[in-house]
């Protein structure tokens, strides 16, 4: 993949006079995704869900670390929500996983 290079001239000001052929690149490479077959099955799994999502313990019953949930997280292909749920008299909390376009995305390339 061809880096891009973004070019911002350096402008000084006070003392030093600006100086126009001076400048800093800064090169930015856009990250492949190399997604290992467990994280692909995980944001399959998502994207399957819609809009709800899955919760974190259906997805750690399907042998999900939370490692690499919270790789998927952290990579901007999932999100997670904290959620309070009423079981009976109790209130719980969840974590709720959703794919992100990022994600799915992902799963297309």
């Amino acid at each position: 993949m061809t880096p891009i290079s973004l070019t911002c001239p350096v402008l000084t000001g006070g003392a030093f006079p600006a100086i126009p052929t001076m400048s800093h690149t800064i090169t930015v490479t856009r990250r492949e995704r190399h997604l290992s077959a467990k994280q692909r099955w995980a944001l399959e799994i998502l994207a399957a869900a819609g809009v709800r999502g899955r919760t974190g313990a259906t997805l750690l019953a399907h042998g999900f670390s939370v490692d690499m949930l919270a790789d998927l997280v952290h990579d901007g292909l999932a999100t997670a929500h904290r959620q309070t749920m009423r079981i009976g008299r109790r209130k719980i909390q969840i974590a709720r996983m959703r794919i992100t376009d990022a994600g799915r995305r992902a799963l297309e390339g």
